[in-house]
């Protein structure tokens, strides 16, 4: 974030600056009691001007993000309103509100702002990424932004003298080059999270390589500011000077700084807590005081607090507490004050025609820049056989625009090396670029669109003796119990092992990327809560030698795109099966807690998207009669006693399926249930009711045994009848698997998806899960794999596409 503008300054004429005389203004008023107006007070002025600018970034962004607008988008655009563009055109709004006078006090609070929100942008950052980062993003991280860099430099030499004169002494296509051709992290890291494709493929690719920029732009900055220093001004001394306190500073942010740090929290706060007040003040501190630093040695205010947060530990405790402390204010209220002020200094009418030879050459210099970062970003892509969409969908990401490139054109206004037309041209190409940017993307990338399997993959069509591969999806230490119960009831064994692989899900807060890695063990003294989670399960390993593997992965991300880790995963492992905890926990009277609607969505979007079969596992005291609990202790294991209600369908005969899978076991006890309308309602014939009959007849044929495993008809008329059923028929048992039957339609359900709650569920897992259902009995609802590409012809199988409301039968 380090700039030169500050050395240039120093050398310009300072008799181009205007000078604006005001008498003296006070900080407050003594009220309107005794004739003072407040709005001429600097104070009081400031207040309202900060709640003016809040409202018009609301309304703004409230109509604009239905184009699909970033926030900086509509904020900038909210003080273009308030500026002399529009309600500044009348004298006395500006005048009162908005008058040169009271700009020196708006600009100072939101630089200051603007300041400790790139602090927070830093400690939220991951340097891990860039040694994790392939060559793939090196490569864009290169060309993205030396290639249009160069055609820059190249285009202004090859004009010469007919190049403005305003150009050449602003030096604006070195500045061009130097800053637009690069991404900057901050920008793209918020873009990615208000369109969720920070855990996206292309989300992570587009982070790593400008995180490679950002990083590697501090010391290019440096090097250019020393030789300008050097050559132009004559200063060698001084440019040895300047190049020696940049890497004195970074000495003392890493050697100093961040282990008095680390050692201040080590010391001060305890495991799982947030920062007290002294250590995060502290903290706050030291990053004012980095800000001064970086001022002092000739570079931006914002550049030391932003080195200062790079090299801070992210994560808990620090960043979740700097994020819980600070966002909101920081985000939220005088963020927008800072983008405001943008659009508050930008005057259109000042754009006209007499000076198009030089706003109008900007304005070009902008477009080839940005279509040679698009070339820089896709050629290697394509080179990588990266489909042309995906590539076109990086050259969109690596082309944000937005809160940098306003602070860069803020200083170049600030510096005089732009007038208010070239400004005015800066500011209206963020806006048209970053406007443009977000819904192009989000037109054209669609993450989801890469979770369907080319095979089967579902309990129902694996071979018998194969290895069944599962994903368990874990939030908390309440999900591991009844999750390892459930493992245990499936029945592995040597000749028809488990595969785990485990998933712990973690918000992602004090950070701005997201994670998936796999677990390692380590000999450290703090043990966190995947290492709990994750020991719980190897030990299940331990007790299945030769029968089940785990393999541990940690995942943090934000909630809204969890899902996304989690069918990227089930699509590269392969799984048969994702097995998702509820949203709602058991609690001891076995009823369920309070919800939580953030689990909720990744439940629904992973049975949307998931592109193998999913369950969803609804714990009422599974464990309470589970199996893991006994078998561990060296008892006799009880019989676990499981019934599957099957009223048709793929998802039903997927959840009969693993039921026969669990029927394996000796110590598993089974009924089947089936629910059928009257004889004469019956429609023979049909595809499902033929695979649905099939299934069940071999059912009968190879599992029922009369005492442990059993199998009974209940017809029904509609779907209170159904309901009377089950609730005659689910006692005395410690497990239940339905089907879901998303978009079946059936008389045996008719009238029942009125009174749903968890359309995850179905209409009968939600009844089951309902606390107005009198049963307390765990329930794991089952949907077969809705997303598959190809068929096969090895059985009869059921491919659906997501929504579909009746169930297709594969043909060759």
């Amino acid at each position: 974030m380090a700039t030169d503008d500050n050395t240039e300054n120093s050398t310009r004429n300072r008799t181009e600056y205007s000078m604006l005389c005001y008498p003296a203004i006070k900080a407050t008023s003594a009220g309107v009691w005794i004739g003072d107006n407040p709005l001429e007070f600097s104070f009081p002025l400031l207040i309202y001007q900060i709640i003016i600018i809040f409202i018009f970034s609301r309304i703004t962004h409230f109509f604009l993000r239905r184009l699909s607008q970033p926030v900086a988008i509509s904020q900038i655009i909210a003080g273009v309103i308030l500026g002399p563009s529009v309600l500044g055109r009348y004298g006395k709004f500006e005048d009162i509100l908005f008058s040169p006078r009271s700009w020196q006090q708006l600009n100072t609070v939101a630089l200051l702002f603007f300041m400790l929100f790139l602090f927070m942008i830093g400690v939220k950052t991951d340097l891990t990424m860039i040694p994790k980062a392939g060559k793939k993003a090196v490569a864009i991280a290169i060309l993205s932004s030396v290639l249009p860099a160069g055609i820059i430099m190249l285009v202004a030499h090859l004009q010469g003298p007919d190049l403005p004169l305003s150009f050449r002494e602003g030096r604006i296509p070195i500045k061009l080059a130097s800053k637009w051709s690069r991404t900057s992290y901050t920008v793209l890291s918020c873009a990615l999270a208000e369109l969720e494709l920070l855990t996206s493929k292309l989300g992570r690719l587009a982070m790593s390589a400008s995180l490679i920029i950002d990083v590697a732009s501090l010391f290019v900055t440096s090097g250019l500011g020393g030789y300008r220093l050097s050559s132009r001004l004559d200063m060698p001394g001084k440019a040895a000077i300047s190049i020696a306190c940049f890497f004195g500073f970074l000495f003392f942010v890493v050697f100093l700084a961040r282990p008095f740090i680390v050692w201040l929290i080590r010391r001060r706060t305890p495991e799982g807590a947030l920062l007290d007040e002294a250590c995060f003040m502290t903290v706050i501190f030291l990053a004012l005081g980095c800000g001064l630093i970086s001022e002092v040695i000739g570079y931006h205010a914002t550049m030391g607090p932003f080195i200062l947060g790079l090299a801070l530990p992210g994560g808990a405790p620090l960043g979740v507490t700097v994020v819980e402390k600070m966002d909101r204010l920081v985000t939220g209220v005088f963020l927008p004050v800072f983008l405001a002020t943008a659009g508050l200094h930008m005057d259109l009418p000042k754009l006209t025609l007499s000076g198009f030879n030089q706003w109008g050459l900007l304005e070009a210099y902008i477009l080839i820049l940005t279509l040679a970062k698009f070339i820089g970003v896709m050629l290697p892509c394509l080179y990588c056989k990266m489909p042309l969409r995906d590539a076109l969908s990086v050259g969109l990401m690596m082309n944000a625009r937005g809160i940098f490139e306003v602070d860069t054109a803020l200083q170049w206004r600030d510096s005089k090396s732009v007038d208010d037309q070239l400004y005015a041209v800066l500011i209206l190409s963020i806006i048209i670029i970053g406007g443009g940017t977000a819904p192009l993307l989000k037109y054209l990338y669609h993450p989801e669109d890469r979770f369907v399997a080319y095979k089967r993959r579902t309990v129902q069509h694996s071979k018998s003796g194969d290895e069944l591969r599962v994903l368990v999806c874990i939030h908390n230490q309440d999900n591991v119990a009844p999750i390892i119960t459930l493992l245990e009831t499936s029945h592995p064994i040597v000749d028809s092992p488990i595969c785990v692989y485990l998933l712990h899900l973690v918000q992602l807060v004090g950070r701005a990327d997201a994670i998936l890695v796999p677990h390692k063990r380590h000999r450290s003294s703090h043990i966190t809560d995947s290492d709990r989670i994750i020991n719980a399960f190897r030990f299940f390993e331990q007790q299945h030698p030769s029968s089940v593997s785990l393999i541990p992965y940690v995942c943090i991300s934000p909630y809204a795109t969890m899902h996304d880790d989690i069918c990227s995963l089930a699509l590269d492992k392969k799984v048969t099966l994702v097995i998702l905890p509820f949203h709602r926990n058991a609690t001891f009277d076995g009823t369920l807690a309070a919800a939580n609607p953030a689990l909720q969505a990744i439940n629904c979007n992973a049975v949307r998207y998931a592109p193998c079969s999913v369950a969803i596992l609804v714990d009422h005291g599974l464990t309470a009669a589970g199996t893991t609990t006994h078998a561990l202790a060296g008892g006799a294991r009880p019989l676990q006693r499981i019934a599957v209600y099957f009223l048709g369908g793929a998802d039903d005969r997927e959840a009969l399926a693993y039921a026969a899978r669990m029927a394996e076991d000796p110590a598993v006890g089974l009924t089947v249930v089936r629910i059928r309308p009257p004889m004469e309602w019956r429609c023979d014939g049909g595809k499902d009711e033929l695979l649905d009959d099939e299934m069940v007849d071999e059912f009968r044929r190879e599992r029922l045994d009369g005492e442990r495993v059993q199998y009974r008809e209940e017809v029904s008329r509609d779907g209170e009848d159904t309901v009377r059923v089950i609730q005659e028929t689910s006692d005395g048992f410690s497990l239940l698997l339905v089907g879901r039957r998303e978009g079946m339609e059936s008389p045996l359900t008719d009238g029942m998806s009125m009174w749903s709650e968890y359309p995850e569920l179905g209409v009968i897992g939600d009844l089951l899960a309902s606390t107005d259902f009198g049963g307390r009995v765990s329930t794991l609802v089952v949907q077969q794999q809705t997303r598959v590409r190809s068929t096969q012809a090895e059985s009869p199988m059921v491919a659906r596409a997501p929504g579909s409301q009746v169930a297709q039968l594969n043909q060759d």
